[in-house]
């Protein structure tokens, strides 16, 4: 018998930031027996010193998350459970409850706004929640409306690496259960610097044999590691810029990317894909560690 799907959804509680419930709504829509369990962490830096009163403290935050989940629109029955958690960071618990209780996929909302250029993007929780990805990680704007949920396919984004096989079979699967189409893209960086100073007959050629290379290895990836028959898009550019573009294009219900899992340091010296996307996109983005076990 197939398991229940589980989506963990963490709350903050922050009347404006509401998103999560409408993609939350969304999912569980497209599939009624899925459970959503709602969480809030109360960070214990906060009460280090209260001793013998966290208990009566996470009480009164448990009655709180019930209110604010009905204040905010999202309704109570959205959800299977309701926890009110003690953790370290925000982060910790977060992650520790999606272990514990076997999600799908951790449902979290980020910093800025829909179309907002701010400096800061995804806030300190979801930002330090991508780098490690227990599990795969839903990114969704904070003020997200269902009306907003584009009515096109789930957008799967790949290098054509093995960091994104995990991240083919989930959209595979949430296209299935969504009952929308995949669209797999990738995007090409274009090499023929050259062409910048001669562009005669013989570098168009030269530019064409590259792209038609390009695109030649995009769909052998596609045949290899997703299911079914989707439709390929092959563009050439800065990455994100064409993959955002592409989205808004498509309407796409939801950008689903691979991780590469970088390290603190190289994150100084080369930026995430996947956080920068989460962080920009007008609509969810999943990000899949690369260790992603098949659970359709």
């Amino acid at each position: 018998m197939e398991e229940t799907t589980r989506w963990l959804v963490g709350l903050d509680l922050l009347p404006e930031n509401t998103g999560v419930f409408r993609i939350t709504s969304w999912l569980r829509a497209r599939e009624p027996e899925a459970q959503a369990i709602g969480v809030h962490v109360v960070e214990t830096g906060l009460f280090r010193f209260l001793g013998e009163r966290v208990p009566t403290i996470l009480e009164g935050a448990r009655e709180r998350v019930g209110e604010a989940v009905s204040e905010a629109g999202g309704g109570v029955e959205l959800f299977a459970k309701l926890e009110a958690v003690a953790a370290s960071t925000a982060e910790r618990g977060l992650m520790d409850a999606a272990l514990r209780h076997g999600a799908r996929a951790l449902v979290i909302g980020r910093w800025s706004r829909r179309g907002q250029r701010s400096v800061v993007k995804l806030g300190r929780v979801a930002r330090r929640i991508l780098r490690a990805l227990p599990v795969p990680v839903i990114v969704t704007p904070p003020d997200l409306l269902r009306s907003d949920i584009g009515g096109g396919p789930i957008l799967l984004v790949t290098d054509l690496s093995e960091t994104s096989t995990a991240a083919a079979r989930f959209a595979v699967d949430l296209a299935e259960r969504s009952a929308r189409p995949l669209v797999v893209a990738y995007v090409g960086v274009p090499r023929s610097h050259a062409a910048l100073y001669v562009l005669d007959a013989e570098m168009e050629a030269l530019i064409e044999q590259e792209r038609r290379e390009v695109e030649a290895r995009a769909h052998a990836w596609v045949e290899a590691n997703v299911a079914g028959d989707p439709d390929v898009k092959v563009a050439f550019g800065e990455i994100e810029t064409e993959l955002l573009e592409l989205a808004e294009e498509l309407s796409a219900s939801m950008i689903v990317c691979g991780s590469r899992g970088l390290s603190v340091t190289e994150r100084i010296f080369a930026s995430s894909t996947a956080s920068n996307l989460a962080g920009l996109a007008r609509c969810p983005v999943a990000v899949v560690p690369a260790g992603e076990k098949d659970q359709a």
